[in-house]
């Protein structure tokens, strides 16, 4: 320090005025880094941190939930902000680092993120409640299709699968929101394919029917998304563990 801290009086040592200062400060620096210590020992033991997670909009209605309602009971002390998007720009919250971990359909190619299948969530074809089979063909001649709005994974997707059995829809609507889409199908003026546990409740109660025969079950899947050059701190791998096992 480039001052005397010490000085010796007899046989006795005892500190300078400069020495008692520097003291104070030293305790100071040792408290706080024996709390510093505990608090990395906190996270270690995951009795606090945070988990920025991201999903879309059906992962986050309809699957996360009891997820979260679940994580918090067993760890009421771990954070978790969940922001709701289009799969696209969720994607580049977690490359840009905004976003620890997201949930989204796919999959997707891109160089900065790693996707990992996580559980089925199938599209399936949904129709008004009419009391009888119709073929997707007669169904589709009968009704026009409403898809997610153009820029979503989920539409072309669906282009594409009824393209491949000679099926040329009519589109009636681009609507961003899975619940409207349910209820204008519930109205009667059209179709839509819609994941699957998103309309259990509503085949059960026949509020809407769901459609039998070649082309009306698109198999999809729900991805955990991370960067790949993303650091796993103990609460996020505690998460991911947890949302593995929630199958």
């Amino acid at each position: 320090m480039g001052l005397d801290l010490f000085s010796q009086r007899g046989r006795q040592v005892i500190l300078t005025d400069a020495g008692r200062s520097l003291y104070d400060y030293a305790d100071r620096i040792m408290s706080l880094a024996q709390q510093a210590g505990r608090a990395m020992a906190q996270y270690h033991d995951l009795e606090r941190g945070e988990v920025r997670l991201g999903a879309n909009s059906v992962v986050g209605c309809y699957l996360l939930p009891a997820i979260l309602k679940d994580f918090y009971i067993r760890f009421p002390n771990i954070k978790v902000s969940l922001q709701v998007d289009n799969d696209l720009q969720l994607a580049r919250r977690v490359e840009d680092g905004e976003l620890d971990l997201a949930l989204v359909g796919g999959p997707m190619e891109r160089d900065n993120i790693h996707m990992e299948r996580y559980t089925r969530d199938d599209l399936i074809l949904v129709c008004p409640p009419c009391g009888e089979e119709l073929s997707p063909k007669a169904l589709f001649a009968k009704y026009p299709l409403i898809t997610r709005e153009n820029c979503s994974i989920t539409r072309a997707t669906i282009k594409e699968h009824l393209t491949g059995y000679g099926i040329t829809p009519q589109f009636f609507m681009e609507i961003s929101d899975t619940e409207v889409i349910k209820r204008l199908v519930m109205s009667g003026i059209s179709v839509a394919f819609l994941p699957a546990r998103s309309v259990e409740m509503e085949i059960t109660s026949y509020l809407l029917q769901e459609v039998k025969g070649d082309g009306t079950v698109l198999p999809c899947w729900v991805y955990l998304v991370t960067a790949k050059d993303q650091h796993y701190c103990p609460t996020l791998l505690a998460f991911m563990n947890f949302v593995r096992k929630y199958q």
